[in-house]
């Protein structure tokens, strides 16, 4: 659980980055869940030679900024690619799991009925 609280600190000191625009874009009743669930005595900061995505950051606060840049953040064309991507990978792991999982008790084997 403190993972998720400190990804939620995490995410806040990165949303501070944001510009102003961008910023206001994301909704107060999400930034407002951020400040409540964030750990307060966890300290955070990014480096500034260093671009976002090679920042070190818990890999809860990956998807939460991923979640709010496709909800918010991002383009019509952005959102509807990742929800095409998000949708194959769905797909995917469907199929893979049908392969592992596969409970046909009705099939036959070897010609008999089970």
């Amino acid at each position: 659980m403190n993972n998720y609280r400190n990804s939620f600190t995490e995410v806040y000191v990165i949303l501070e980055h944001l510009e102003k625009e961008e910023y206001k874009k994301i909704p107060n009743k999400v930034i407002d869940a951020i400040l409540k669930n964030r750990n307060t005595q966890y300290s955070y900061s990014l480096v500034d030679d260093i671009e976002l995505r090679k920042q070190r950051m818990l890999p809860e606060t990956k998807a939460i900024l991923f979640n709010l840049f496709r909800d918010y953040l991002s383009t019509t064309e952005q959102k509807e690619k990742i929800i095409r991507m998000q949708r194959e990978e769905r797909r995917k792991n469907e199929t893979e799991k049908q392969k592992v999982y596969d409970t046909n008790v009705f099939r036959t084997r070897k010609g008999n009925k089970l």
